[in-house]
């Protein structure tokens, strides 16, 4: 696809100097979210997941249009068990309807290579045709952002912070390989910030029934 070779710039606001990532906490615009988000009805009849660990502000912003909302906080689930291949299949669908909505955040930079698919896979298993995924990763040029805990403040803009923690440094999947990991979700739109960040929305095609 043309924009995976070519990634659209997102410059700062006027008056805003370019930042790295890791001095948080810091509140930043995010224009893949505002995408993402780009009309989602408001009728509260959407199913959400969030990768990440709970926090009320995106609770906030997502309760302004899903009725279901889970957040997995697969990261510390790894952590706690016997890693990603325990984690991984065990991500449960929605008991009510498949999530149409997916903030995966960098969990994609956090995996081993060999994990990625599978989580990708099993993203599919539990998801609607033609559901939304969000996601982030570090530009290559950057320190990996796995110290850094995301979390929505709007549509189109979210925080992060630093944890303190230390996490293995895996290489940042490239937009060409990306396309290839996501299958069946497809890439849609890709952005690349001056902070550091590329963020990218990428759509489950309709017509996946499960397969390669």
């Amino acid at each position: 696809m043309q924009w995976v070779r070519r990634i659209e710039r997102h410059p700062l606001p006027a008056g805003l100097a370019p930042e790295r990532p890791g001095t948080g906490p810091a509140e930043r615009l995010a224009p893949g979210l505002a995408v993402f988000f780009r009309g989602v009805s408001e009728d509260r009849g959407h199913a959400v997941l969030d990768l990440g660990p709970g926090a009320s502000s995106s609770l906030r912003v997502y309760s302004r249009f899903a009725r279901w909302v889970r957040f997995a906080d697969v990261l510390t689930a790894a952590r706690s068990s016997s890693g990603w291949p325990e984690v991984l299949p065990s991500l449960p669908p929605h008991p009510e309807r498949p999530f149409d909505l997916v903030i995966a955040w960098d969990v994609l930079d956090r995996l081993p290579a060999e994990n990625r698919p599978h989580l990708v896979k099993r993203l599919a298993e539990i998801t609607a045709p033609d559901a939304r995924l969000f996601l982030l990763s570090a530009a290559p040029d950057v320190v990996p952002i796995g110290s850094l805990r995301f979390t929505l403040v709007d549509l189109d803009r979210m925080q992060y912070e630093s944890t303190g923690e230390a996490h293995p440094a895996h290489a940042t999947p490239m937009p060409a390989e990306l396309q290839r990991i996501l299958s069946p979700f497809e890439l849609l739109r890709g952005f690349s910030t001056q902070l550091g960040l590329r963020e990218y929305v990428a759509e489950r095609r309709r017509n996946w029934a499960g397969g390669a």
